[in-house]
């Protein structure tokens, strides 16, 4: 996401990852309390919880860019009531940092 800081410039979309990403691409999640798989609840992955978080919150100016069609999709198949859930989560989120 920092690569976008600067509006696209220099990238031409954010890089954000969901926990099911970073567990296949390393071996960050082995042993993990968390399930990389889940983004809502308290086994809930903070890096899928944020992912999405993320893509809510930016949904009307990620929307423009075409690269980024196939996350929004994505976004757009969730219930409205995983959308809340994700937005509890998070917020339990920023309080326990």
């Amino acid at each position: 996401m920092s690569q976008f800081a600067d509006g696209g410039i220099m990238a031409s979309k954010p890089y954000a990852a969901t926990g099911k990403y970073i567990q296949r691409m390393s071996n960050y999640c082995s042993g993990c309390r968390y399930d990389p798989a889940l983004s809502t609840g308290a086994k809930a992955c903070p890096f899928t919880t944020l992912y999405w978080d993320f893509l809510l919150r930016h949904e009307a100016r990620l929307g423009a860019n075409p690269r980024m069609l196939m996350q929004l999709r994505n976004l757009a198949r969730l219930h409205p009531k995983q959308k809340s859930g994700i937005q509890v989560r998070v917020e339990e989120l920023r309080k326990s940092w």
